[in-house]
């Protein structure tokens, strides 16, 4: 059976779909994290191992195309490097794109529309006419702002700025102190540098649990964080150089796992934007390899 790979490498874990020709899934697989800018050494063995354990299953000689979304490629000369890393360890043919390009392709197709993710990190990708453009999606360092790990980094700030003027700590960070094991300085800086940044943000749940629970602290937060996300919308909106009505798509986990985030999100984008159709459907990037595949497939003929 001939098949297509595509994989979409983030900040906390690699998706894998393999699909047949008729664009149905015939194999998924998990893997380990896939963001060069943080660690490529790891994000290379990562994918090597993903891609090796679904060929093994379905046979190496049977692909057609390995299609890659990761975040963090577009940095240096990372979509390079890999694409030769992948192409030489299975002699396949490998597409390696920034990840919001390719969850775009996966939602839109080559239609205009403009995607906004929020997971570990953050971004907003705009697509119109063929062109695609970021917006947002600067890292960790630089920005992240309304992703899980700067809204966990918020709570941290937080701890810090208490600690050193002797506050008593709110019940937010308390849950997230014991969570780490400490609340010493010790045990604060270990854990902000000695972890990467999904680890990080794998605190993210306790903040919207708190916020269910009618925690303000924590409900501000998710807010914050839905707001900052519209912003980057229509940011991008008017940057691309849309005028009428447009397709918004939402991608990530911070997304679907805060019903306060996301009613933020929707509030805040109501005023900015007169005309707009949301895709709440959460599409596996790994789709866009069947697009890519037919597109080239018809540009052959």
């Amino acid at each position: 059976m001939e098949y297509l790979i595509g994989i979409d490498a983030g900040g906390t874990k690699s998706e894998l779909t393999a699909y047949d020709l008729n664009d149905s899934p015939v194999l998924s697989l998990i893997g380990g994290a896939g963001n060069p800018s943080v660690n490529l050494e790891k994000t290379v063995n990562n994918l090597i191992s993903l891609i090796y354990d679904c060929v093994t299953q379905l046979g190496r000689e049977n692909c057609r195309l390995i299609a890659i979304g990761m975040a963090g490629v577009e940095t240096g000369n990372y979509a390079d490097l890999i694409k030769k890393y992948v192409e030489g360890a299975f002699e396949n043919k490998a597409i390696v794109l920034n990840d919001g390009e390719m969850a775009c392709k996966a939602y839109f197709g080559d239609s205009d529309g403009i995607l906004v993710i929020s997971g570990t990190g953050s971004s907003c990708f705009s697509q119109k006419r063929g062109q695609g453009q970021m917006v947002g999606g600067w890292g960790h360092i630089l920005g992240d702002e309304g992703s899980g790990y700067h809204t966990v980094m918020e709570v941290f700030k937080n701890i810090v700025h208490k600690y050193d003027r002797d506050l008593p700590f709110d019940d937010l960070s308390k849950a997230l102190l014991k969570e780490i094991g400490g609340s010493s300085r010790s045990d604060i800086m270990n854990f902000i540098y000695s972890n990467e940044k999904n680890k990080i943000a794998s605190l993210f749940p306790i903040i919207t649990d708190y916020a269910e629970e009618g925690d303000s602290y924590a409900r501000m937060l998710l807010e914050d964080a839905g707001r900052h996300l519209a912003e980057l919308t229509e940011v991008a909106y008017r940057k691309a150089g849309f005028k009428g009505p447009v397709k918004i798509g939402l991608k990530g986990g911070i997304f679907y796992n805060s019903s306060i985030m996301l009613s933020a999100y929707k509030e805040d984008l109501h005023n900015r934007l007169r005309s707009y159709q949301i895709i709440e459907e959460d599409i596996s990037a790994t789709r866009a390899v069947c697009r890519i595949y037919m597109a080239k497939k018809a540009g052959a003929r």
